[in-house]
C-alpha cells in the first residue's frame, strides 16, 4: 500500500488545489438559485435587477475558470499518477520467480497493469473533480432550502435520508459483484491465453469442441455476473429520480406544508435547489460505482505488490570456469507441493562437453532447464555452476552467462534487427 501512495506524492498540490477550485464553482452554483429569486421578487426595481445579472455573469465566469483550472489538476494528477505505478508494478512484476508469476498467470497480471491501473486513475480524476463539488453542493442546497423554509426542508431532508439509505444497501452488494466479476475475467483471460499458445496441440487432438464449451461456460458465467452487477448499480438513478419527483409533488401540493405564504422566486429557488440536489446525488451515486471498482483493483494491485521476490541472490560477478561446468547433486523439484516432479536427480556436465538431453512429453526436459539458469529454485538439492553453489552468483552474472534459445518463435513487437540486438 506505501508504494501504490508513495506515486501520489508529488501530486500534492493538485489533489489539494484541483478540490478546493472545484468548491469554488460548487460555491458559486450554489448561490445563483437565490439571487435569481431575488431578481424575480423585485421585478420593479430595474437598476438592483441589472446589478444583480451583471453578478450572476461574473459569478459564471469566474467559475469556467475554476473548473477549468481543476479539470487540468484531475487530469494531470490521475494520469501521472497511473503512468508511475504502471512503471513501480511491473518493475514489481519483473522481480518475482516464475513461480510466484504462475500462481496468478500473465493474463491476470496483464490485467491488472491496464485496467485495474485504468479504474484507479479514474477515482484519482473524480477525487480532484467531485470529492468536494458534489457533497458542498448536496449540503449547500439543503441548507440553502432551510433558510427559505424550514417545513420544507424538513420534508427534503426526510427523502434524502432515504434516498442514502436506498444508495448504501445498493453499494453493498455492487461491492461484491464486482470483486467477483473481477476474478471471473482473470479466469477467462488465462483461458484465452491457454488456447491460443496451444492452438496446434488443441488442433492435433481435435479438442476444438471441448475447449469452446470451457470458454463458453465461463463466458456465460461472466455474463450473468456482469448483468447482475450492472441492474444493481443502475438502480441508482431510477431510485434517485423517483424520490426526488416525489418529494417535488409533495412540495407543490401538499396543503399542510402552507407554501401559499411563498414568494415565486423562492419557489423557484427551492425547486431549483432540490434538482441541483437530485444531480449531485446522480454524481456521488456514480462515484459510488466508480470508487468500488476503484477499491476492488486497489485490493488487486495490493495483493501483487506484497508478494516479496522469494529468490536471494548473492555477491560473485563472475564466473571462473573449472573443469565441472554444472553438476546437479540430489535435485528434487515440483511446481506444487503434492506431487512429485523431479526427485534425487544427478548429473555431472564437464566443461566443452554436449549432451543431449531425451524424454517423453512433460518428463521434465525443460524443466532441468529453467532450474540450470535459475529460473525456478530446487525444493531438495544444489547446483553447482563451475564449482560454485548457482546461489551465490549475482542474477545479472548468470544471465549474462547462461542462455536459453528456445525451439518456440516468440518475438517482441518491432524490428528483426530489434530482435536480433534485444540484449545489447
Amino acid at each position: 500500500m506505501k508504494e501504490i501512495l508513495k506515486n501520489l506524492q508529488q501530486y500534492k498540490k493538485e489533489l489539494i488545489f484541483g478540490p478546493l477550485f472545484k468548491l469554488f464553482e460548487a460555491i458559486i452554483e450554489t448561490s445563483l438559485p437565490i439571487i435569481i429569486a431575488k431578481i424575480i421578487d423585485n421585478n420593479t426595481n430595474l437598476i438592483f435587477n441589472q446589478i444583480m445579472l451583471y453578478t450572476i455573469s461574473i459569478f459564471i465566469l469566474l467559475g469556467f475558470i475554476s473548473a477549468s483550472i481543476s479539470q487540468y489538476y484531475a487530469a494531470k494528477a490521475s494520469k501521472g499518477y497511473g503512468t508511475n505505478l504502471r512503471k513501480t508494478l511491473f518493475k514489481h512484476i519483473s522481480l518475482l520467480s516464475n513461480k510466484q508469476l504462475n500462481k496468478y498467470g500473465t493474463s491476470a497480471l496483464v490485467n491488472r497493469i491496464t485496467n485495474d491501473i485504468n479504474n484507479l486513475e479514474i477515482a484519482i480524476s473524480m477525487f480532484v473533480r467531485l470529492v468536494l463539488r458534489s457533497p458542498f453542493i448536496c449540503i449547500g442546497s439543503l441548507i440553502m432550502i432551510f433558510i427559505i423554509n424550514v417545513k420544507i426542508a424538513i420534508t427534503v431532508t426526510i427523502a434524502l435520508i432515504i434516498l442514502l439509505i436506498c444508495i448504501y444497501i445498493i453499494f453493498r452488494i455492487s461491492s461484491k459483484l464486482q470483486q467477483q466479476l473481477n476474478t471471473n475475467i482473470d479466469k477467462m483471460l488465462i483461458r484465452i491465453k491457454e488456447n491460443l499458445v496451444n492452438i496446434r496441440l488443441i488442433r492435433s487432438v481435435n479438442s476444438q469442441e471441448f475447449e469452446k464449451y470451457k470458454f463458453d461456460e465461463k463466458n456465460k458465467e461472466i455474463y450473468k455476473t456482469f448483468l447482475e452487477y450492472n441492474f444493481i448499480s443502475n438502480l441508482l438513478t431510477p431510485t434517485n429520480i423517483i424520490i426526488l419527483n416525489i418529494l417535488i409533488v409533495v412540495i407543490l401540493y401538499s396543503s399542510r406544508l402552507n407554501i401559499e405564504h411563498i414568494s415565486i422566486g423562492s419557489l423557484i429557488a427551492i425547486i431549483n435547489y432540490i434538482f441541483q440536489m437530485a444531480n449531485s446525488v446522480i454524481v456521488l451515486s456514480n462515484l459510488i460505482i466508480i470508487y468500488t471498482k476503484a477499491v476492488s483493483s486497489l485490493n488487486r494491485i495490493t495483493e501483487i505488490m506484497k508478494m516479496q521476490p522469494e529468490m536471494e541472490y548473492g555477491r560473485i560477478d563472475y564466473i571462473s570456469t573449472t573443469q565441472n561446468a554444472i553438476i546437479l547433486k540430489n535435485v528434487s523439484f515440483s511446481y506444487r507441493k503434492e506431487s512429485k516432479f523431479i526427485e534425487k536427480f544427478n548429473i555431472n556436465i564437464k566443461t566443452g562437453e554436449i549432451i543431449g538431453i531425451i524424454g517423453f512429453t512433460a518428463s521434465g526436459k525443460t524443466s532441468l532447464l529453467n532450474l540450470i539458469t535459475r529460473n525456478y529454485d530446487v525444493n531438495k538439492g544444489e547446483i553447482l555452476i563451475f564449482d560454485r553453489n548457482i546461489k551465490d552468483y549475482k542474477k545479472q552474472t548468470l544471465k549474462d552467462n547462461i542462455k536459453i534459445v528456445s525451439q518456440k518463435k516468440q518475438f517482441f513487437t518491432g524490428t528483426i534487427k530489434e530482435n536480433i540486438s534485444l540484449r545489447k
